[in-house]
């Protein structure tokens, strides 16, 4: 039997041929356009927006490399400064912006920076977006040096209130700020892939201002357990928001981290308020240890009006949908009931 050399070998070529177009179509080829940018400030790749109640629609950028843009900015004289950072993915009309923003507004007279570091976040690059952070920081930090240097903002004055990789990067903003140490900030489920071994330079800790709040909202995936605050609040342990499952437009994971700005924004202007209960540690509160609802349990409120003062791990429950806040109306031994059964369903 003969056989073909010539056919044979174009049957190979063509075979392998077909085999690298079926390869390449199952790689990823957005991970081309991952990259880590120049650490140096100011940074093409991280903007600032500031928001006031009359300009909400139309933000002002605050241009570093054009500093009179910051001069003639209409900040509000005399009225605190809140500086927003999203996560992964986000931009400065993703959470926590969109509900914390508009809460702010209808509760006062604020200015809001909006932090944009969007092309350094992008899907798929989360190593890259991680490596990144500290220029995101470092660029937020002498913003903030300038406004403190120019009068235009005491340092007193600033709260930062970071979301997921935005909590990190909060904490890490101490690492160059030479005006002074922050007086607060609030990490929003800060996230935990490739933070949980970190150093504390590199991500929220509690020495990174006078007063660090943090929430928990989802420690099982995308949020750290570990306690990173002078004060911790876990919501449902963290672990199970209640209204979030599978038949909600987000992922359970998803849906668990994006309440934490979702509680934040509410706590603004409750009149309930988000009280939870202080147990010395969560293993303890998950064995059932800690009963709350006594006359002699330690609470304190959640969110925007935590006073600085507050020290320790607290943990709470909330409605499924808004108004969330619950007041002091529960125990923890019922909150775990509820946890259990959301897991066990």
């Amino acid at each position: 039997m003969c056989t073909n050399v010539y056919g044979q070998g174009r049957w190979f070529g063509l075979l392998a041929v077909t085999i690298g177009f079926r390869l390449a179509a199952a790689v990823d080829w957005n991970f081309l356009k991952c990259f880590e940018t120049v650490k140096q400030c100011p940074n093409q790749n991280v903007s600032f927006y500031l928001y006031t109640r009359q300009t909400q629609e139309t933000p002002t950028r605050l241009d570093m490399f054009n500093p009179e843009t910051i001069r003639t900015a209409n900040f509000i004289k005399g009225r605190p400064l809140i500086v927003l950072i999203h996560g992964y993915t986000g931009h400065r009309d993703y959470a926590p912006n969109p509900t914390i923003r508009p809460a702010y507004f209808a509760h006062g007279e604020y200015n809001i920076i909006s932090v944009d570091y969007n092309p350094l976040a992008l899907e798929p690059c989360y190593l890259q977006a991680v490596r990144n952070l500290p220029t995101v920081a470092n660029c937020t930090a002498q913003l903030l040096d300038f406004l403190i240097a120019t009068d235009i903002v005491p340092l007193d004055d600033i709260h930062v209130v970071g979301f997921s990789l935005g909590g990190q990067t909060s904490g890490m903003i101490a690492n160059y700020l030479r005006a002074g140490r922050l007086k607060r900030i609030t990490g929003l489920d800060p996230a935990k892939p490739l933070f949980v071994f970190a150093s504390n330079e590199y991500k929220l800790d509690q020495s990174d201002a006078d007063f660090v709040q943090v929430i928990h909202t989802d420690v099982f995936q995308r949020g750290i357990l570990h306690p990173s605050g002078h004060t911790d609040f876990f919501v449902n342990g963290g672990v199970m928001q209640p209204g979030c499952d599978a038949s909600t437009m987000m992922t359970t994971g998803e849906c668990n981290h994006n309440r934490a700005p979702e509680y934040y924004a509410e706590s603004i202007a409750t009149d309930v308020g988000f009280y939870g209960y202080r147990c010395a540690h969560w293993y303890l509160y998950m064995l059932g240890i800690c009963r709350g609802g006594g006359p002699d349990d330690q609470t304190a409120i959640m969110g925007a009006h935590t006073p600085n003062t507050t020290r320790g791990l607290y943990f709470l429950t909330v409605n499924m949908m808004p108004p969330y806040a619950r007041g002091r109306n529960f125990t923890l031994r019922e909150e775990l009931a509820a946890i259990s059964h959301n897991i066990g369903h």
